[in-house]
């Protein structure tokens, strides 16, 4: 039964209409539950587990900004707060629940793997046109792929800060827009950068996506260069440029092309277990051989998810994380503070990548159905959690009271409720003591949470798709399929 605003709603809008703006409104797996009709079925193909690790990555990129914005005590390696004893989550492998940093860097990799793969397939299959086709066509949409939804959310910021939503705007809409426009250009599409992080106004957390959009088109023009070049002279030569990347201390140059490197990798070993049975497939598993490659994976997982709890700071103090510190090579060593996590997260990000595939549990995992639904929606909560936190963070987290200060003859006096009121998950259950901060914090994300997800979700189908669609359709309008001229064998500007 509808509810009466919903029922006056539908007294105004058309059936058809008001379905749409229903479904629209509602998170997608609610809709499809209500609307089975119109529910859209999602195949598993063979790289969707790196769907899905997409997007728990970009979850966990949340979680850290949440995390730093609001709880900055459990920040800290376990052991190093200096006021209070540290709480469990900041434990070494519990603390990667909100370390955002190394997600960046399996981002990269996946990037990587994902946009060489069908290239790659097509070079495998001898099918010189397909690469091309390939190539020629992400190389098109890709900038309508990255840049189209920021500007989108960008702008959206903008309209909430002018009404007040966000941060005032001190500026008139003339000087509001004349800045975002300056962001646009000068920021969030600027690829000249490479790897700078320059902490795009509007919406800080854009920042890698300049560096994504630069490193693809180096990615298919390494692809190009190399296509005609035989298999292991072509795996030797992105070999190469991967160390000559780690030399140069460029990491999201590495990245991406360790991702080219993966998806060679991953199309030889599907192109050999073709020809195998299943019971071929359980020997190999069994033998000895098999058994040492599965005990060396596990290993990769568990020393690169102790590698992601890398602290923000003091990492030379931090047990175990400092060994990899002092062993930082050159020249990531001494480039900046955040370079030496820089190179190990980048590294243990390959390594991960390319183990979560060979391990089969953790393959189907993220071929489940909530991995995968995250992975959909991987980049719109990438772009759409820092605003959402930026209008709701304030009233879900709040702050406990301020106590009152001074004396009351004194003209500083506050009095707390006059001054800093108690509100949100904060006042409820305090931040004095580690326990209540880790109480604080869990509540906070349950709540602030299904509001990102919410947010993202309508974002992922009103933005995100058409914006994708948009790229394609405007491809294929754009196509010269044309016959050439059997005179001139080429084009003609001739009238």
């Amino acid at each position: 039964m509808l509810s009466a605003p919903s029922s006056a709603l539908h007294r105004v809008l058309p059936r058809q209409t008001f379905t749409r703006f229903l479904r629209i409104l509602l998170p997608s797996f609610v809709a499809d539950r209500i609307f089975p009709e119109q529910r859209t079925a999602y195949r598993v193909h063979p790289t969707s587990y790196l769907d899905g690790l997409r997007g728990i990555a970009a979850i966990i990129v949340f979680f850290c900004h949440y995390t730093e914005n609001n709880f900055s005590a459990l920040i800290p390696s376990y052991g190093l707060n200096y006021d209070r004893t540290s709480s469990l989550v900041q434990l070494p492998y519990l603390r990667i629940i909100f370390s955002g940093r190394p997600m960046v860097h399996i981002f990269f990799v996946i990037s990587g793997f994902v946009l060489s793969y069908k290239p790659v397939q097509a070079l495998h299959s001898r099918d010189l046109d397909k690469c091309y086709t390939t190539l020629a066509s992400s190389t098109f949409r890709r900038a309508f792929r990255l840049f189209g939804p920021c500007v989108v959310s960008t702008f959206l910021i903008l309209c909430m800060r002018q009404i007040g939503w966000l941060r005032p705007a001190r500026d008139t809409l003339a000087e509001e827009l004349s800045k975002w426009k300056g962001a646009v250009m000068h920021q969030i599409t600027w690829p000249w950068s490479w790897d700078v992080d320059l902490k795009p106004a509007y919406d800080i957390h854009l920042w890698t996506i300049p560096i994504e959009f630069a490193h693809s088109m180096l990615l298919f023009m390494v692809l190009l260069m190399l296509s005609r070049v035989k298999l292991h002279l072509r795996m030797a030569s992105v070999f190469s440029l991967i160390i000559y990347c780690l030399a140069c201390g460029k990491w999201a140059g590495f990245e991406f092309l360790a991702g080219l490197f993966l998806a060679e990798i991953f199309v030889l070993k599907s192109a050999r277990e073709r020809d195998w049975d299943s019971t071929d497939r359980e020997k190999a598993q069994n033998s000895k051989s098999g058994i040492i490659l599965k005990t060396f994976q596990i290993a990769i997982i568990l020393i690169g998810l102790f590698i992601g709890g890398w602290p923000n700071f003091e990492a030379e103090k931090t047990p175990g994380i400092r060994y990899f510190h002092s062993k930082t090579p050159m020249p990531f060593a001494t480039m900046d503070y955040l370079a030496p996590q820089k190179f190990w997260f980048g590294i243990s990000a390959v390594f991960m990548v390319w183990a979560i595939g060979e391990l089969d549990s953790l393959k189907r995992f993220f071929e489940g159905p909530l991995a995968q639904y995250c992975g959909r929606i991987s980049y719109a909560v990438y772009i759409c959690h820092g605003p959402v936190m930026d209008l709701f963070q304030g009233a879900v987290i709040g702050r406990p009271a301020v106590p009152a200060h001074g004396e009351q003859e004194e003209t500083d006096f506050a009095a707390a409720e006059g001054l800093l009121p108690d509100s949100g998950v904060k006042s409820v259950f305090g931040i004095s003591t580690t326990f209540q901060i880790t109480v604080s914090w869990f509540v906070g994300l349950w709540l602030l949470g299904p509001l990102v997800i919410w947010a993202a979700d309508i974002f992922w189908r009103a933005v995100d798709n058409p914006i994708v669609n948009l790229g394609k359709k405007l491809e294929m309008a754009c196509l010269d399929d044309s016959e050439p001229s059997p005179r001139s064998q080429g084009y003609s500007l001739a009238a």
